[in-house]
């Protein structure tokens, strides 16, 4: 018997051997088959000198009578013409100054506007994080217990609609009676006593917990929270997302003076015309504006600011106080005694879910995802506009473009009422270049700053030097890299003769805009593979070997990703896909990937 053991044994591990011989060479087999992988220098398929796009266009036009027409802009009030019809001008000679008063106030709340986007994306973004680590039910799953799902860590309450970034949320310890306060932007956690919340929110059909406002289920924070509930009694009140002349505050005692300034609720986002503004500044009026988390359906006010017509000042955005709130009481402990069974047959709650089904959630975090775009291109949006105020600001005084006569000067009401320019003027014959700048680089360029103009026709090259740069960018124009990308026109005069003509086409570059950094590094996205929220390609290890290597991307330029770290432009890429391509696999150096068989 102890024989047959021994036998049994040894076959057992000579089996046991040879299925890891076997498979050895199977492996060896596999990763020694196949063709060598070619790859080429992440330097010859850099696509930025080409696809990332520069931050001028780089060609333009030649004009031989530019004119300049200078049109009412309601943000800027005239303060002084210096000049009359008939006269003289040169390049930089002051035609008109304004009194930007108006305009600096705009500039101020449109960096608020900005503000308030941000704080409305991290809301957002901090919503998705809880979305996204949260577990979904089955369809049809019936339980009495709270709307609980669960996280990796802890047991989660549903996510709360309108939660702030930056505060606490709360959610079920794995602990009888305790909530765990989680921090959103940390992920920290604390313990503390139970607060009876029982099923509220569950049997009122709501699975959002935590709605600003309810006494059952408020969020939690170490301080205070951003801004505060939505008051009851102004439910109903219209709220503006544009405060024009006819807005109407919801305060009907309100005077406009510093003790009852004149209130307006505001959706994220709002915009003030300039007439209310004027109104404002005329009668000395004060008018403080109180935004919302959410115009359909407010939870919070999360800040407030101010109008101050007697001064022309914005008073920046404050949170509004909280509501005086009794602390909870300290629960004592209690000693460890065995809680009485629930009847099985008897929940409290039936047929309420455990949590969103997994469709649900999909579809939670799919409207939070397109709702995170759409406050990213408002953002966008403006910080290109206030890039355009500040540039109002800065130039309080404009000059001539052009040398020429000045046409016509009209006064600001019969401008603005006909739509005819303030000052018009007609340049003389000579060479001026019509190019266009890109957003990203609105506020580099500057008058007196040197062009370098290439001719098409002849190849000869010129100097040119910017005499002036429109605020309103050009609408229809995209330079076929980047359809997203706004772009300006700018005039720049030659000084002299040139072998140009009216309409010739003309290469433009500016030293001081360069199109990228020599080491940035953009390739197309086919050579890029995805790994869930990750990105890798495939290059040539320090072996000879192919290696998957993580990277960082940063911008999508025209189908190209920037790579922010993980690749040199010393290293050698391969095309990431087909059967020959995995780590282990031999290489073969070549000069471009794009021939690739």
């Amino acid at each position: 018997m102890e024989k047959n053991k021994k036998k049994i044994l040894i076959g057992s591990v000579s089996g046991v051997a040879a299925a890891v011989l076997l498979t050895g060479i199977i492996v060896a087999a596999v990763q020694g088959s196949g063709k060598a992988v070619k790859v080429a220098p992440v330097s010859n398929m850099n696509s930025g000198g080409w696809s990332s796009g520069s931050e001028i266009s780089d060609y333009g036009t030649v004009t031989t009578n530019m004119n300049q027409d200078i049109y009412y802009d309601e943000s800027l009030t005239v303060k002084e013409v210096y000049v009359k019809a008939g006269d003289t001008v040169k390049i930089g000679d002051r035609l008109v100054a304004y009194d930007t008063t108006l305009a600096t106030m705009e500039k101020e709340m449109k960096q608020m506007e900005i503000e308030g986007i941000a704080l409305n994306r991290k809301n957002i973004e901090a919503e998705l994080k809880q979305l996204r680590g949260t577990k979904a039910v089955a369809k049809g799953d019936a339980t009495g217990a709270d709307p609980v799902v669960k996280t990796s860590a802890t047991e989660t309450k549903a996510v709360a609609k309108g939660n702030v970034a930056g505060t606490n949320t709360v959610v079920k310890a794995s602990a009888a009676g305790t909530d765990a306060v989680v921090n959103a932007d940390t992920g920290k956690s604390r313990t503390t006593a139970s607060v009876q919340r029982q099923n509220m929110t569950a049997r009122e059909g709501n699975t959002d917990t935590g709605t600003a406002g309810s006494d059952q289920d408020s969020t939690v924070t170490d301080g205070k929270e951003t801004g505060k509930p939505f008051p009851e009694e102004l439910k109903g009140t219209k709220i503006y997302d544009k405060i024009t002349e006819e807005s109407v505050p919801y305060n009907e005692d309100g005077d406009g003076t510093e003790e009852k300034p004149y209130r307006y609720l505001c959706a994220p986002g709002v915009t003030v015309h300039a007439q209310f503004m004027l109104k404002v500044l005329e009668n000395r009026e004060i008018c403080t504006f109180e935004v919302v988390d959410d115009k359909d359906n407010p939870t919070r006010i999360l800040y407030e600011w101010t109008l101050d017509g007697k001064n022309g000042q914005i008073i920046k955005p404050v949170q509004p106080d909280q509501p005086d709130t009794p602390s909870e009481p300290d629960v004592p402990d209690e000693p460890d005694t065995p809680s009485e069974p629930e009847d099985p047959s008897e929940p409290d709650d039936p047929g309420i879910s455990d949590g969103p089904t997994k469709e649900e959630l999909a579809k939670e975090i799919q409207e939070k995802e397109e709702r995170l775009k759409e406050l990213e291109l408002e953002q966008r949006t403006a910080e290109l506009e206030l890039k355009q105020l500040k540039k109002k600001v800065d130039n309080a005084i404009v000059t001539s473009t052009v040398e020429g006569t000045v046409k016509s000067v009209t006064d600001e009401e019969t401008a603005r009422l006909e739509n005819t320019p303030i000052i018009s003027v007609v340049g003389e014959d000579g060479f001026y270049v019509t190019g266009r700048v890109a957003e990203t680089a609105f506020d580099k360029i500057k008058e007196g700053m040197t062009v370098t103009v290439t001719s098409w026709t002849s190849g000869m090259t010129y100097e040119a030097t910017i005499s002036g740069v429109s605020s309103s960018p050009l609408t229809g124009y995209s330079d076929g890299n980047n359809e997203n990308l706004s772009y300006y026109p700018f005039t720049a005069v030659i000084h002299g003769d040139a072998e140009l003509s009216n309409g010739d086409g003309v290469d433009l570059s500016i030293d001081d805009l360069s199109s990228q950094d020599e080491d940035e590094i953009y390739l197309e996205q086919m050579f890029v593979r995805e790994d869930g929220n990750q990105y890798y390609v495939y290059k040539k290890g320090d072996n000879g070997k192919l290696k998957k290597q993580y990277v960082e991307v940063g911008k999508n330029v025209s189908g190209s990703l920037e790579i922010v770290s993980g690749l040199s432009l010393d290293d050698e890429i391969a095309f990431p896909y087909g059967r020959d391509v995995r780590e282990g696999a031999k290489t073969k150096s070549t000069d471009t990937l794009y021939d690739y068989k």
